[in-house]
C-alpha cells in the first residue's frame, strides 16, 4: 500500500520539477530553489550520520573542500568542470575519511569535537593561505558549459541541481534500504546491540561520514560555478548549525524529506516575511524551540501527530 501511494508521489514531485521553470518566470524564486536544493544535500548528509547516532557541526567545512577543489582546478589548471564534480566530492570523501578514523575511534563525542574543529580551520586555511586566495577569495570562476552552451541562466543552473539531487536522493535511498542502511538502523537504535550482533559499528559509522561528505563536495563543486566567487567566510560554522536546523525542521526521523523541507522552509520563510539577514538567528532559533516543544518529530511528522492531540482532546 506504501508504494502504490509513494509512486504516484514521487512521480508528481518530478513532473513538477521539470516543469516548475515553465510555470515560474521569476529568476529569484529559481535563485531560491536552487538553494534549497543545495542546502538538502547537506541536509541529507548530516542526517545520514544522525541515524548512526553521530552530530556532526562540520558540513560547511566539506562543502568548501568540494568549492574549493572545482574553483582550483577550473581556474588554474584548466580542468572541465565536469571532470571537477566528482573529483571535488572524492577530495571532500577524502578529507573526511583521513580525519573521522581516527576522531571515531574515540567515540561520538571526539567525533562532534574534530567535525566542529575542522570547520574552523578549513576556514582559517582559505583565508590565510595565498595559494586559496586568502580573505578576499577566488574570483571569475567560469560557469560550466557544454560544448557553446554555457550554464548563465537561471534555468540551466536549476536543472543542473535538480539532477545532481535527484542523485542524492537515488543513491541515499538504495544505501538505506541496503545491507548498509540495516545495519545503520541498527547503530542508530542501539550501539551495543548492533555490536552483539557483529556489526562493526566504526566502519559503518565511517563510511556514512565519508559518504555523506562525498555529496557536500559535490554541492561545493556547483556552488562554486554558479556563483562564480568564492569567499572564506560564506563557509561559516553558521552554515554548519543551519545544516543540522535543516533536518530537525524537517524531521530527524525522514532521512530524505526531511532536510529537503526543513530546507525550503529555512530559505523561503525569511524571505516571505522579510526578516533582515541580522535578525534571522533570532527567528531562526525561536521558531526550532517552538518546533522542538510542541511538534518535536519534526514538521513531516504533523500528519501523525494530529490524531493523537485530537485522540487526547477527545478524552479530556
Amino acid at each position: 500500500m506504501k508504494n502504490r501511494i509513494k509512486s504516484p508521489l514521487l512521480l508528481a514531485l518530478a513532473i513538477g520539477a521539470i516543469f516548475l521553470p515553465l510555470v515560474v518566470k521569476s529568476n529569484y524564486f529559481l535563485h531560491l530553489v536552487i538553494y534549497v536544493a543545495m542546502y538538502s544535500m547537506l541536509g541529507m548528509g548530516f542526517s545520514m550520520m544522525w541515524k548512526n547516532r553521530l552530530i556532526t557541526c562540520g558540513q560547511a567545512g566539506f562543502f568548501a573542500v568540494g568549492a574549493y577543489t572545482s574553483a582550483l582546478l577550473v581556474t588554474k589548471m584548466g580542468i572541465s568542470f565536469w571532470l571537477t564534480l566528482p573529483i571535488s566530492g572524492v577530495a571532500s570523501a577524502l578529507f573526511a575519511f583521513i580525519l573521522f578514523s581516527a576522531a571515531l575511534r574515540g567515540g561520538p563525542l571526539v567525533f562532534f569535537g574534530m567535525s566542529l574543529v575542522s570547520s574552523f580551520i578549513v576556514m582559517e586555511v582559505l583565508g590565510t593561505v595565498e595559494f586559496f586566495g586568502g580573505w578576499e577569495g577566488i574570483l571569475d570562476i567560469p560557469s560550466a558549459f557544454i560544448g557553446s552552451y554555457f550554464f548563465y541562466s537561471k534555468i540551466s543552473n536549476y536543472y543542473l541541481v535538480v539532477i545532481l539531487l535527484s542523485l542524492n536522493i537515488v543513491v541515499f535511498n538504495a544505501l538505506y534500504k541496503s545491507r548498509i542502511g540495516r545495519a545503520w538502523s541498527a547503530i542508530g537504535s542501539s550501539v551495543p546491540l548492533a555490536e552483539a550482533q557483529g556489526i562493526n559499528v566504526y566502519r559503518y559509522r565511517l563510511a556514512a561520514a565519508t559518504i555523506a561528505c562525498f555529496f557536500a563536495g559535490v554541492a561545493g563543486a556547483f556552488y562554486s560555478q554558479y556563483q562564480n566567487l568564492l569567499v572564506p567566510n560564506t563557509f561559516s560554522f553558521l552554515l554548519s548549525i543551519y545544516v543540522q536546523m535543516y533536518a530537525l525542521l524537517g524531521g530527524l526521523s525522514f532521512f530524505i524529506a526531511g532536510p529537503i523541507i526543513g530546507a525550503g522552509i529555512m530559505v523561503f520563510l525569511p524571505e516571505s516575511l522579510r526578516v533582515a539577514e541580522q535578525f534571522q538567528p533570532i527567528f531562526f532559533a525561536i521558531l526550532v524551540i517552538m518546533i522542538v516543544i510542541f511538534l518535536p518529530g519534526g514538521i513531516l511528522s504533523l500528519p501523525r501527530r494530529i490524531p493523537q492531540l485530537a485522540g487526547k482532546l477527545g478524552r479530556k
